[in-house]
């Protein structure tokens, strides 16, 4: 072979391994166990807000007729949230607000989050939003 060739499978190599290394990556930013084409709203108290990589995470508290109901809502990145006036104080234990959540598909108590409304009726979006209309699907 020529030293041509060996560069140039050297390099497809390369390419090769690269994309398979990133499979896992693709595999995790996935919205599939989530019913996105549906919106629960959920009242009730934060218990806790993660702060943390690669998604934030809502512990949360909703009365039900049966007792108190826990959910766990994951969220966008704190990266992603920073930029779009989050921090990591945005929502405090014993805060009370409205999530509107994307459920979980095999019935769990949780979801993916959309938004958050405060009693006051200010809104944060978790999602991307288009002012005047419904946020678009991730």
């Amino acid at each position: 072979m020529t030293r041509t060739c060996l560069r140039a499978a050297a390099g497809g190599l390369a390419c090769a391994a690269a994309l398979a290394a990133a499979a896992p990556a693709l595999a995790h930013h996935s919205t599939a166990m989530f019913d996105m084409d549906h919106e629960v709203q959920l009242t009730g108290t934060v218990k806790e807000f993660q702060w943390t990589q690669p998604h934030s995470w809502i512990v949360f508290l909703a009365p039900s007729p049966t007792g108190v109901i826990e959910y766990g809502v994951e969220g966008m990145s704190p990266s992603y949230l920073g930029r779009n006036g989050w921090s990591k104080h945005t929502l405090n234990p014993g805060d009370k607000v409205t999530l509107s959540i994307h459920p979980l598909k095999d019935g769990r108590k949780g979801g993916f989050d959309s938004s958050v409304t405060w009693p006051d009726g200010h809104v944060m979006y978790n999602l991307p939003h288009a002012p005047g209309g419904p946020p678009p699907k991730p």
